[in-house]
């Protein structure tokens, strides 16, 4: 559903061992009270809008999903370094979305990228209209919790081998697909995880 590709179907695609790069960064962004504890009950934006409940949700530059995804294939991501963004295969589902991890005070707007084995997680350079590197995240092992506070439409992500991150998507048809997908993908890579144990390499795309 909505699937567009990063290359031809191939037999395997990006798999679930590759380690998280963390470099988060502070793009566009809104600010959190200082007084927040780690729990989700006490997370409340200063000044995070409300978004906007509509059935597509907001591109950066004005762009559609097919068009990003396009983009991401033939120009160059900033501070993307190492394998061939290809391997990671398909595209399953993307959006822009408001991120924060709780060692940060701040939530940023990302774009995020779900393929079969990876939550690939870049910043809008909205001047130079370009996507910017900021982490690779593998869904082996990875755990989803839907999160009912003040914040709507937020999930949180966490996991042994990645720092525990919210993200807040633009309305409920977004979250409800990010949810679906992420489970469904979540639970197809540690079954592969399972298979293959020992195997940090294979599971790239050639």
């Amino acid at each position: 559903m909505g699937c567009c590709s990063l290359s031809a179907r191939q037999a395997g695609a990006a798999g679930p061992g590759q380690d998280e790069v963390e470099l988060l960064k502070t793009g566009r962004s809104r600010t959190w009270s200082n007084s927040e504890g780690q729990s989700e009950a006490s997370l409340h934006p200063k000044d995070l809008p409300i978004p906007a409940e509509t059935e597509e949700t907001e591109g950066p530059w004005g762009r559609t999903r097919e068009e990003l995804a396009n983009l991401l294939t033939t120009q160059p991501i900033s501070g993307w370094e190492g394998m061939n963004i290809h391997s990671l295969g398909e595209i399953i589902w993307s959006s822009l979305v408001f991120l924060r991890s709780y060692c940060m005070e701040e939530m940023c707007e990302c774009y995020i990228v779900l393929s079969s084995f990876h939550l690939l997680i870049l910043s809008v350079d909205r001047t130079k209209k370009m996507f910017v590197y900021e982490g690779l995240l593998p869904l082996a092992g990875m755990r989803l919790r839907e999160i009912v506070s003040a914040i709507s439409h937020t999930f949180e992500l966490s996991g042994s081998m990645i720092e525990t991150r919210l993200i807040c998507c633009q309305n409920s048809a977004d979250f409800n697909l990010w949810v679906q997908h992420l489970r469904h993908q979540i639970k197809v890579a540690n079954a592969y995880s399972s298979v293959r144990p020992n195997n940090n390499i294979s599971f790239l795309v050639s």
